[in-house]
């Protein structure tokens, strides 16, 4: 069978990104490239490579204070654009990771110093930190709210995240979860009049709402439930290992036997995980397959569930930020919370 040249292309250029996680190759791949580059930044510790970008940890010249830098090459996206979306919107919100920098490296290349999660995002924060595969209601509940507030801040922007799910999600050393990597994000006109429109489908197959993955025209008023149909499957994921809707055994990019799956598929909770019946009645709300009944960002924020935040923040506040605090969380051992939810 012959080989499709811009699969092929692209195999080989994302091999070239893997040749670049040794940091002296990196330094001297911006050498001939972006000199000015370390006139005022330095590369520690190489992170991650992703499609398309890879991820270092590294430092200002005037702070040890460690960041994270993003290199994004060969971006399909209109790089003003991003850029625009960057540096006229997400500035400041305690729960969405703030960009220090953003810099263009020529039409196509870019790259970004943005806030360094301790804990990294979630993704691996379980595998590595937790070492497990789901998370207590308590945490999860934790992390809802402040994705949430960051959502809201988004829509008060005009902007929808399209790739909301654990990877895009970090904790920082106070454990505050912040919303990261918006270069896939869609920014709206603040004078647009609420019509029909169609989004793209954007984004991991597993996390994007039926009303996309069908095509539908959608009123746009509506647009940002989309998101919060993303954080319905990552908390689903969070709270039981596996996909609503039985999704785990197809390929994330199949959109097809995705949508199919949905629209034939009920929204079930296991039996051998046990969550409160608020908590499935919050889930059901955020993960309605029809859009229109589906909560948007107030009703979410206003439902009782997400209320037992004020429970789990007021230990939060009289104890810090420490082990025995995360370990609460981890364990669901807040009892004022834990009666609360029955």
């Amino acid at each position: 069978m012959q080989t499709d040249p811009i699969e092929e292309k692209t195999r080989l250029y994302n091999f070239k990104l893997l040749e670049l996680s040794d940091i002296e190759k990196m330094n001297n791949f911006l050498n001939k490239v972006y000199p000015s580059f370390f006139d005022y930044f330095e590369l520690v510790k190489f992170i991650h490579c992703g499609y398309k970008s890879i991820i270092y940890t590294g430092k200002t010249k005037s702070s040890d204070e460690l960041y994270c830098f993003k290199f994004c090459f060969q971006n399909f996206l209109v790089v003003n654009d991003y850029l625009d979306i960057m540096n006229q919107t997400l500035l400041h919100s305690r729960n969405i990771s703030e960009i220090k920098v953003i810099n263009k490296i020529n039409n196509t290349d870019y790259f970004l110093v943005s806030e360094y999660g301790q804990y990294r995002d979630l993704e691996y924060f379980m595998i590595k930190f937790i070492k497990t595969n789901y998370l207590s209601e308590t945490f999860i509940n934790y992390i809802a709210k402040q994705i949430l507030d960051g959502l809201n801040y988004m829509q008060s922007k005009h902007i929808i995240h399209m790739n909301i799910k654990e990877s895009k999600i970090i904790l920082d050393s106070e454990l505050n979860a912040k919303l990261i990597d918006f270069s896939t994000s869609l920014s709206f006109n603040n004078n647009q009049p609420d019509n029909i429109i169609q989004i793209p489908i954007i984004g991991d197959g597993y996390y994007i709402p039926p009303e996309i993955l069908n095509k539908k025209n959608i009123e746009s008023i509506d647009k940002y439930k989309i998101d919060i149909y993303s954080l319905g499957v990552t908390l689903y994921h969070l709270s039981f290992g596996f996909y609503p809707f039985g999704l785990n055994n197809i390929k994330r990019d199949d959109y097809e036997n995705i949508a199919e799956r949905v629209n034939n598929s009920n929204l079930e909770f296991p039996n051998n995980v046990n969550i409160s019946r608020s908590f499935k009645i919050f889930l059901a709300n955020i993960l309605n397959k029809d859009y229109k009944k589906r909560y948007n960002i107030r009703e979410a924020l206003e439902d009782k569930w997400i209320k037992g935040w004020d429970i789990i923040n007021e230990e939060k506040e009289n104890n810090g930020i420490n082990e025995n605090f995360i370990l609460k969380l981890i364990k669901g051992n807040i009892p004022k919370f834990s009666n609360y939810i029955k």
